[in-house]
């Protein structure tokens, strides 16, 4: 992509944070994919509907780290049986939120 600055052009490479300056962000939400964001939020909806009250957040940090473990491990040997690239992500998300928790920063 080229633009014009004082007459001359100046190529922006794909390497460049952003091609326009004006699109520059402190959180590049850009990033996220709309796709997986939705698989999480379908998941989450899922897990409320049968351990209702937030039960998650019982669960120590260092138990959904495992468990997301688990998941990446059962995907990495083949498993297609659940989504668990999906559920991991979900229990990095719950280990995550469970972290600020332990130090008394709730998310």
């Amino acid at each position: 992509m080229f633009t014009r600055t004082n007459g001359e052009r100046t190529l922006y490479r794909l390497s460049d944070r952003a091609a326009y300056p004006q699109d520059q962000e402190s959180n590049e939400y850009r990033y996220i994919s709309p796709d997986w964001l939705n698989e999480i939020a379908i998941g989450l909806t899922k897990g409320a509907e049968k351990h209702p009250g937030e039960t998650w957040r019982t669960i120590s940090t260092r138990e959904h780290a495992w468990r997301a473990v688990r998941h990446l491990v059962m995907y990495l040997m083949g498993d297609r049986s659940e989504p668990h690239l999906v559920n991991a992500s979900m229990r990095v998300m719950m280990a995550f939120c469970t972290s600020e928790n332990e130090m008394g920063q709730a998310k």
